[in-house]
């Protein structure tokens, strides 16, 4: 019976720990920043996008790494007047106003959800681009 206390003991400090550590981590703080911001991040783009005007845009999905920066990612699908775009929102400093959001093109792979025949769209208009456009620009916040 002593064995089973100790193990037993031993399960609950180890899911406390996971616990204490996730909320540490600030992870359900910034998930429910990057929840909270998702739905806003076709409007950061579509101020200023070095892709061209931007005619409509799709939102793909998030994603809250656990650890590092950025602290939140939104995936979108943007028509614009050079093409379709797959880009990837960026988002780090979230704990405080104005938090900063970076932007840059993603290859096809890397965006989540989209069909087959979006994936050839996309990598015939990245090709009559002349290449991925891949350095960041701000959308929000820092410089």
């Amino acid at each position: 019976m002593n064995r089973l206390r100790w193990w037993a003991g031993a399960a609950v400090a180890t899911v406390v720990l996971a616990v204490v550590a996730v909320y540490a981590l600030g992870i359900p703080r910034r998930s429910a920043f990057v929840a909270r911001e998702a739905p806003k991040a076709c409007d950061l783009v579509t101020r200023d996008s070095p892709l061209g005007a931007v005619n409509g845009c799709t939102p793909l999905g998030r994603r809250t790494p656990p650890l590092g920066d950025p602290e939140g990612t939104v995936f979108l699908l943007l028509e614009t007047e050079r093409g379709p775009a797959a880009v990837r929102i960026d988002y780090s400093d979230t704990g405080r106003r104005p938090f900063t959001a970076r932007a840059v093109e993603i290859p096809t792979w890397e965006a989540p959800g989209i069909s087959h025949d979006t994936a050839e769209r996309l990598k015939e208009a990245v090709n009559q681009r002349g290449g991925l456009q891949t350095r960041p620009w701000t959308v929000s916040g820092g410089a």
